[in-house]
């Protein structure tokens, strides 16, 4: 038991601290991403001095539930595919460059539009779509002659909040819901006007912070981007849109999301595949969102939960759960999961969270979904406190370096008030709605 403590504790600490001082290893001139090294490492640490619980520890892998680690992750690589492979036929880009053009130079104009495509966007996909919008904003300030600052922030900020609108915008949503065995609908009637009402008080916030900057005029200067492929653009938003259909009535039609993501993921592929061939296209509409998916989660999400199973079989979480089941106010209950959590979040990144927190909520003697729905919101507010806090920041702060606009972490830690504000405010909805 103190071996399974001393080895997650020391993986914890150190994937956090990796975050701020060696974040890359290079290998024969590849760069790695260490987090996911650590965690594997830990991973394998305590595999090998807790053998007597082997078994225990990797039956979650074979459960057939939705919680099982494979399907998650199936149903967050396909659904990733399904963006991915909009923005290789230039859908993204082409909306960015247009939005560009309006306003005639005036920024308010520019960053709302900005902030309701993105917002639109992530609603749409995911909060991963960081990678491709983050570039897009960069090359926008830079070509403008704007202040590139309240629009980067704007996007982190954005993607982090609306990722909590559908029970699939965020692998970490997923996780905790399907835990608890709340269906697409039931998430949908609670969390998402709550995700709305954040995405307008976010607003009215980020142009007060930086009304000052938007009050100068620019001089709209973009190049105009296509549409790389109309056939393939078509049959990328059938394949989104008939997604979100049936992943809203999985529930009613007895199929699960991952299938439902790994079917049309495949069809993309597909299609996309017999297309290409036969019209002799440039395959990097396929190749790329292919090459470009994040496989590093799959050690990292998998690692991570032979950890938090390990810690499971120590009453460490079932303590803590019970000790927070104590206070009587459910006021009080909400907004300690709520803020607790969101701690958590930045300090072991919000999915290692997401799988603490569901045996915290077990351990408890009696689990109110409001608590569970506090959770789930911190686990995409958390990523507003510090970049920590979720991987979609971390990979901004590193898009941001790469091209030349780099924000330090603490820049970044000057607008935490905006997040505590949200998640405070979202803890209270949670209790009203």
């Amino acid at each position: 038991m103190i071996v399974i403590y001393v080895i997650s504790s020391l993986t914890i600490l150190t994937m956090f601290l990796s975050f701020f001082y060696f974040p890359i290893l290079k290998v024969k001139g590849k760069k790695i991403d260490t987090y996911w090294l650590i965690t594997l490492i830990g991973a394998v640490l305590i595999l090998l001095t807790n053998i007597s619980n082997d078994g225990e520890i990797l039956k979650l892998f074979i459960e057939n539930n939705s919680t099982n680690p494979f399907k998650i992750i199936v149903l967050f690589l396909s659904l990733t595919f399904i963006s991915k492979f909009l923005d290789s036929v230039g859908l993204f880009e082409y909306l960015a460059t247009r939005v560009g053009q309006i306003g005639k130079g005036n920024q308010f104009i520019l960053f709302t539009v900005f902030y309701f495509l993105i917002s639109f966007l992530t609603i749409l996909t995911n909060n991963d779509i960081i990678i491709i919008v983050t570039p897009i904003i960069i090359y926008f300030a830079k070509a403008c002659k704007a202040k590139p600052l309240p629009y980067l922030i704007m996007v982190c900020f954005v993607l982090n909040t609306l990722s909590m609108t559908f029970l699939t915008t965020n692998v970490s949503n997923l996780y905790l819901g399907s835990f608890y065995g709340i269906t697409y609908f039931d998430y949908f009637k609670k969390l998402t006007p709550i995700s709305l009402v954040l995405m307008l008080v976010l607003y009215l916030i980020l142009i007060f912070v930086f009304r000052k900057d938007l009050k100068v005029k620019i001089v709209p200067n973009i190049e105009k981007a296509q549409i790389k492929n109309k056939f393939l653009l078509i049959v990328g938003l059938l394949s989104l849109l008939s997604t979100t259909i049936l992943l809203i009535v999985s529930n009613l039609i007895d199929i699960e999301m991952y299938i439902i993501t790994l079917s049309f993921g495949i069809v993309d592929l597909i299609v996309g595949g017999i297309y290409v061939f036969v019209k002799k296209e440039d395959k990097s509409y396929l190749t790329k969102p292919l090459k470009s998916l994040p496989y590093e989660f799959i050690p990292f999400l998998s690692s991570m939960f032979v950890i938090i199973s390990a810690l499971n079989q120590t009453p460490l979480l079932v303590n803590i759960g019970q000790l927070i089941s104590n206070i009587n106010s459910e006021i009080l209950r909400v907004f300690t999961y709520g803020i607790s959590s969101t701690l958590s979040a930045n300090l072991v990144n919000n999915v290692p969270m997401s799988l603490l927190f569901a045996d915290i909520l077990k351990g408890a003697n009696s689990v109110n979904l409001n608590e569970v729905y506090a959770c789930i919101l911190s686990s995409n507010i958390c990523a507003l406190i510090t970049p920590c806090g979720a991987l979609s920041s971390l990979m901004f702060i590193r898009i941001c370096k790469e091209n030349n606009s780099e924000i330090s972490y603490l820049t970044y830690l000057k607008f935490a008030p905006i997040g505590i504000i949200l998640l405070l405010i979202g803890c209270g909805l949670i209790l009203i709605f």
